[in-house]
């Protein structure tokens, strides 16, 4: 069948500099049709030399000359040259979406990648992937025969080096629950708060080391590597944990962005409206970000929101320490030691180092992952000063009379106050907003095989499934508004449940559980450390799920 010249012409024509390069992009065309009917390739003089090119990334700005250099690289018998990112928000936002795609060391993401045949041992993988062009990898045909020594996995992305697993690994623990820290310094009292705080950051760096080294022993995800040590229990009791974390963060980001949205419109002489409409709004606002299968196309949102939350936190900074030097200290007494509402303080703290779920995905996806500790070791640090500076200066700054959310004390008497109160509630609401997708996406993905696991789905066509999977997901949005309007009053206890039973679990009773089984003959002070962190654990769980169940059920606290 012949081809149209007017029909490949203007789709081409249309692009920068087309008129010089119309051979090239008329090549890319008869490439990517080729690939998609499956035929055989049709020659042309001006093709690139390599074989079989990235047709999906050629035709960016830049993407010539890349499959250039790795490609000359390559004939050359060179490794492949180190390129930076095909653009700046690329850099920012692409590992964001791995992160969750991979969210724990699943698979979670709904658009399939190519598998490959690689080396079992690691080390031969990792320098394969390294060193070898996309299109020279090694494609796996369903039912091909592969060595012994060779296993199938997936087409993983660019590997990163250990500056970008420092921002990842940051971006994942500086988040709006940074918000809730102030208050829970009031429950906790300004000299146990930073203590505790400290503790658990040093409990999570050494949690999140023993679940490394369990992979290493048994590469997987999370779940992967409890079912290796205890059966498939124990990897639906992890799934069921990260999904319960997941949801419980969204539910307390609908709360918070119905809290923040109502006051906004309050502060601009809107209407006081019943907390259902807003929580209403947030509700018909997230179902079409569900309802999107690529999580990809969510890029350019993450880099949004984490830019928000940057600007916000300068902004609540700077006011918390003008505050202190115009009042001269606290407005009112500090209590070091809060006997009545600690363990409230405790549930928050746990949320607000909940992370586990990024380690294994950002530690598999290093050039390097013996690097990985010393990186999660930086950060932690660094994550550990900023929670404990941030609340204990919003503590300080406005003492017992400090709100749930911290941008509630912000002061608008004045014109200007008023407009940046405003502005940095806004930021907020949007960076909030844009991250509850990408905080439910795991949850929902867990949701649908649970679904489809006990339904069946043998001889379900496409649309079918697509039909259910958007039912489940609309089921989704709607609990977690469902619970946002139950819990809308006592955020603070909402933040603590979700910290004390879904995070905990994850953070310190499976590593240390695992690590035992993996590592029988560890020395006996080690096994003593890992049951000790586990005993830990079990009690931050019980005590604290009671403490908020209690504050809960008296009616206590508030938000807004």
């Amino acid at each position: 069948m012949k081809e149209e010249p007017a029909a490949a012409a203007s789709s081409h024509f249309n692009l920068l500099g087309a008129d010089v390069s119309n051979d090239v992009y008329k090549w890319h065309e008869k490439e990517q049709r080729r690939q998609m009917l499956g035929g055989r390739s049709q020659t042309y003089h001006a093709a690139p030399t390599s074989d079989d090119p990235d047709i999906a990334n050629i035709k960016a700005p830049g993407g010539f000359r890349r499959h250039f250099m790795q490609a000359d690289a390559a004939a050359r018998g060179e490794p492949a040259p180190h390129l930076p990112t095909k653009s700046f928000i690329h850099f920012l936002g692409l590992f964001n979406m791995y992160e969750m795609d991979h969210f724990a060391g699943e698979n979670f993401h709904s658009i399939p990648r190519r598998s490959i045949v690689v080396p079992k041992d690691a080390d031969k993988r990792r320098k394969s992937l390294s060193e070898t062009l996309h299109s020279n990898r090694k494609v796996y045909h369903p039912g091909q025969p592969i060595d012994d020594d060779e296993m199938v996995i997936e087409e993983p992305d660019e590997l990163i080096s250990f500056g970008k697993a420092v921002g990842m690994l940051f971006k994942t623990f500086i988040a709006s629950g940074i918000l809730f820290l102030p208050n829970a310094f009031k429950n906790g009292g300004i000299l146990f708060a930073p203590l505790v705080m400290t503790l658990i950051a040093v409990l999570c760096l050494h949690s999140f080391l023993l679940l490394v080294k369990c992979r290493e022993l048994h590469p997987g995800s999370y779940g992967d590597i409890g079912q290796a040590f205890y059966g498939r229990w124990m990897r639906y009791i992890v799934l069921f944990a990260i999904a319960i974390s997941q949801f419980g963060f969204c539910c307390g980001y609908c709360i918070f962005f119905a809290q923040q949205f109502a006051a906004v419109v309050d502060n601009l002489g809107g209407a006081h409206l019943n907390r259902i409409v807003w929580i209403a709004i947030f509700f018909v606002i997230l179902i079409p970000f569900t309802l999107i299968r690529n999580i990809g196309r969510l890029g350019f949102s993450a880099v949004v929101a984490d830019l928000c939350i940057i600007v916000g936190l300068i902004y609540l900074y700077a006011y918390d320490i003008k505050q202190l030097v115009i009042h001269q200290g606290s407005p009112t007494p500090l209590q070091l030691f809060n006997s009545k509402d600690f363990g409230l303080f405790i549930g928050t703290a746990v949320f607000s180092y909940e992370g586990i779920g990024m380690v294994i995905p950002i530690c598999s996806s290093m050039a390097n992952p013996k690097q990985f500790p010393r990186a999660l070791t930086i950060v932690l640090s660094v994550v550990c000063v900023l929670l404990v500076s941030f609340g204990a200066l919003g503590y300080a700054a406005y003492g017992e009379n400090v709100q749930t959310i911290v941008l509630d004390d912000l002061p608008n008497s004045t014109g200007g106050e008023r407009a940046g109160k405003n502005a940095i509630q806004l930021l907020y609401i949007i960076a909030i907003f844009l991250t509850t997708p990408l905080m439910l996406f795991p949850c929902i993905r867990i949701m649908e095989h649970a679904c489809f696991s006990i339904l069946g789905n043998k001889d379900m066509g496409t649309k079918r499934r697509m039909i259910k999977e958007n039912v489940i997901r609309i089921v989704i949005d709607f609990a977690v508004a469902a619970v946002a309007y139950a819990g809308y009053f006592k955020l603070d206890i909402v933040i603590s449940f979700i910290g004390s039973f879904a995070c905990a679990p994850l953070l310190f009773i499976f590593p240390p559980l695992f690590h035992v089984k993996a590592f029988p003959n560890q020395p006996l002070w080690r096994k003593i450390s890992d049951i000790a962190l586990i005993l830990f654990g079990f009690l931050v769980f019980f005590y604290t799920l009671v403490v908020t169940i209690q504050s809960f059920s008296k009616g206590g606290h508030g938000g807004h």
